[in-house]
């Protein structure tokens, strides 16, 4: 065999190598060049949903103690006043729902079990002011005050769970932006 076909036998693995470990590398450059955008526009979106369900989160809690402090006794009847304040608190209750909503769906699995937990302490807490009818004339007494007994033990047992999963929320966030961002 002549010395260059020899030669060129013996190269062409390196050369092989050589050309496998360029491409793989700038497959992984290329990787990197895509998804580091878009993985910052996720991040951008999960940091607006956590922010904007721990904002809802203080307003409903904020309008539901309106409304509970506004209920001079049990039952008490329904003032322009207090009409007012219950819607305040049903529209606080409609973002914070849209608020989960986005939590839910932005991820990742344990701030969505957060959202949840969240979204069911508002609820319980809600239900108080739900028990309420349909408005009518003449209007229906308001039970929102809690009685002593279950009623009370349920409507703390809402107020632990929401107070708790509210707290949990932007610690689990936090932790999850930044400790992701470093990964």
């Amino acid at each position: 065999m002549e010395p260059e076909v020899i030669a060129a036998l013996i190269g062409t693995p390196a050369v092989l190598v050589a050309a496998t470990a360029a491409w793989l590398a700038g497959r992984a450059q290329s990787r990197g060049a895509y998804h580091g955008p878009v993985d910052a526009v996720r991040r951008a979106a999960q940091r607006e949903a956590y922010a904007d369900l721990y904002r809802t989160g203080r307003r409903f809690i904020g309008a539901f103690e309106a409304l509970e402090e506004a209920v001079p006794g049990f039952p008490a009847e329904v003032s322009p006043e207090l009409r007012e304040l219950w819607d305040s608190m049903r529209e606080a209750q409609d973002a914070l729902e849209h608020a989960v909503d986005m939590v839910r769906l932005e991820g990742p699995d344990d701030l969505a079990a957060i959202a949840d937990r969240i979204w069911s302490g508002a609820t319980g807490l809600a239900k108080r002011g739900h028990r309420v009818r349909e408005w009518g004339e003449p209007p229906p007494p308001f039970n929102l005050r809690p009685d002593p007994g279950p009623r009370m033990i349920e409507r703390n047992n809402a107020m632990t769970e929401f107070s708790n999963a509210h707290r949990e929320l932007l610690q689990a966030a936090r932790a999850y932006l930044n400790g992701s961002a470093q990964r």
